[in-house]
């Protein structure tokens, strides 16, 4: 409203300092010219939209967690941390692709929230080490969370560093930072939205216990994308979120595998699982 107003308000100017100007002495004549050219040079300024504004919107330095930002000074035990993978960058806050995003979480506000859920929300959103959280799932047997855990904490080390990565060169904001009118089941994380780093690492911990118990692959890989649509219905993440945060855990699988140490933890694991 005040942009607006601005080039209102400077269009005028210019109108009548324009007709006004013949009838002035020359230094009068002098300083409305310089008076015009200051306002031709505001007019654009002036011309802001409501969509400049919106994708001004960031997750800023100064809302993050420090202690997630320590996770990129450690950096990864294994992988190279100038590694880079395929992250398709997030769309621009005022597109329609992002404004429908924002229409799928009001509507997840409306119909997904049950009881069940929103207790699953909950007890994922725990502030505890992420493989603790993912392998007390019902869905994942004792036995098989038992061999694999060392495996998982060995992966999850390495996927959180690129996670932080990329979330931090998007700083994409939280939904609720676009929509104020979006009610959170749980508080907004302390780093930025994309990739969903429940989403990376949901999937890569199901994409693992699947390589040790491929019979059941699909169950732990169906529990991820259930994990990842619940912090979407949470209202911390858009679905976009997600999907790349997917994309994102098969690529980093696709180096883990040819690291030594990862083939002999997965060798081990088979081997215990087995007996």
């Amino acid at each position: 409203m005040v942009n607006i107003r601005l080039k209102k308000f400077l269009n005028i100017f210019k109108k009548t300092a324009l007709s006004l100007s013949p009838s002035l002495n020359p230094s009068g004549r002098l300083i409305f010219h310089f008076l015009i050219v200051i306002s031709l040079v505001l007019i654009p300024l002036g011309q802001g939209t409501k969509a400049d504004g919106l994708n001004n919107i960031r997750y800023t330095e100064k809302m993050w967690d420090p202690r997630v930002l320590r996770i990129l000074i450690e950096g990864p035990d294994y992988l190279n941390p100038d590694l880079e993978f395929t992250i398709d960058p997030p769309r621009a806050n005022d597109s329609p692709f992002t404004q429908q995003e924002l229409k799928t979480l009001q509507e997840y506000q409306k119909q997904n929230r049950t009881k069940l859920q929103v207790k699953e929300i909950k007890r994922e959103a725990t502030k505890g080490a992420f493989v603790d959280m993912f392998v007390e799932s019902p869905e994942i047997p004792r036995h098989l969370a038992k061999v694999a855990y060392n495996i998982l904490k060995l992966a999850d080390k390495e996927c959180q560093y690129f996670v932080v990565k990329y979330k931090k060169r998007f700083s994409r904001p939280r939904p609720s930072q676009l929509d104020p009118n979006l009610i959170l089941v749980v508080e907004n994380p302390g780093h930025a939205a994309y990739p969903s780093g429940h989403a990376t690492q949901s999937m890569l911990s199901a994409l693992i216990l699947g390589l040790i118990d491929p019979k059941n692959s699909q169950t732990y890989i169906d529990y991820a994308h259930a994990m990842a649509k619940r912090r979407e219905v949470a209202g911390v993440h858009y679905p976009s979120d997600s999907s790349q945060g997917q994309k994102l855990a098969k690529q980093v699988l696709h180096k883990l595998i040819k690291i030594p140490k990862f083939d002999q933890e997965i060798s081990e694991a088979l081997l215990k699982y087995n007996q």
